[in-house]
């Protein structure tokens, strides 16, 4: 019987790997997504489009891609006379367990839209891709400690705290002397205040999944529509009727559908089995990935100092993430010795 029972536990620990092994290969998939919008959204604004309105067409495209998509699948289900079926997805996309309110989607809407993605595209227009990541990284990472030593408390662990700063040491590292011009300071408050709107967004949410078991899905469509709308108000009145291009239309299409839609949806999911540290851990990865880009797309140049500080943060960043997988793995073999 207990042999029996220690089998089981074993094969649902491995199941329970694979899924958080998954999540993190689709959260990291995310930032590659995410990261190649630093780059098109610099490509965006020489076309001549302001920062809040290009933010607010990318979420109207990926609204519109969403609502597409679930308007398909249902139709498919309908077809299948699997009405049953269909009611339970239904429910299960829109709510879960737990219904949101109107006050929840508009609060996701401002915080995790509104906030993180519209000022954050406010300060990339006064700052250069890496510069600006580098501030968001910092930003995410300071405000994330402090909210999540008042609510959610899942940082635990020297090695982990530990780790967390050398990730931060790296980024900060990564920028020195620090050399910053007067006409940056306002794309630096952007983005400051972006990562206030983009962490209390990340622990809310992380809240609804796991204490009130809402469906990931249901973070998505309502509040993108509610941050897609107020940005492209915002920019109607502070950026005026933006020019249309070929180019631009086709970054749209990109930014939209799968930058937009498809990685914010991937991002839901992964939020559920990863803690909220793990998971602005893993958004730090984008430090790496547009230092990268901006040096192959954009000709940017990197000092050894620089990039031996990307090699600090990557590896802070990957260290705690295979902790937990490594650590599991121990326990397990200790246990069947005994």
């Amino acid at each position: 019987m207990e042999a029996e029972k220690k089998v089981k536990n074993n094969s649902n620990m491995q199941v329970l790997s694979m899924i958080r092994a998954l999540s993190i290969t689709a959260a990291v998939f995310v930032t590659l997504l995410w990261s190649s919008s630093y780059i098109l959204n610099q490509y965006a604004f020489v076309e001549g489009v302001g920062p809040f309105t290009l933010a607010g067409m990318r979420y109207s495209a990926a609204v519109f891609t969403l609502w597409v998509v679930l308007r398909l699948r249902d139709q498919k289900h309908a077809q299948r006379n699997e009405v049953h079926e269909a009611q339970s997805v239904n429910r299960e996309v829109s709510q879960g367990k737990w219904k949101l309110t109107w006050k929840d989607n508009v609060f996701l809407g401002i915080t995790g839209f509104i906030l993180a993605q519209g000022l954050q595209y406010a300060g990339q227009f006064y700052l250069p891709p890496m510069q600006s990541n580098m501030f968001l990284s910092v930003g995410n990472m300071l405000f994330l400690l402090v909210i999540d030593a008042i609510w959610l408390r899942e940082l635990k662990g020297r090695a982990t705290f530990l780790a967390v700063l050398a990730a931060m040491a790296g980024i900060v590292i990564y920028y020195y002397p620090w050399h910053l011009a007067q006409s940056s300071l306002i794309g630096i408050v952007l983005i400051l205040i972006s990562c206030v709107g983009n962490v209390m967004h990340l622990t809310y949410s992380r809240y609804l999944l796991t204490r009130k078991q809402t469906a990931p899905s249901a973070l998505v469509l309502k509040p993108m529509l509610i941050g897609a709308a107020g940005m492209l108000l915002t920019g109607f009145i502070l950026e005026g009727t933006p020019p249309y291009s070929l180019k631009l239309i086709l970054i749209l299409l990109w930014l939209g559908p799968i930058n937009g839609a498809l990685a914010f949806t991937l991002w839901a999911w992964s939020q559920k089995q990863l803690r909220a540290y793990e998971s602005s851990l893993i958004n730090n990865l984008m430090l790496l990935e547009v230092a990268l880009m901006d040096i192959l797309f954009l000709g940017r140049s990197m000092t050894y100092l620089q990039a031996g500080s990307l090699c600090i943060t990557g590896t802070a960043i990957v260290a705690v993430q295979l902790a937990p997988l490594l650590k599991k793995p121990k326990q397990l073999t200790r246990e069947s010795d005994i």
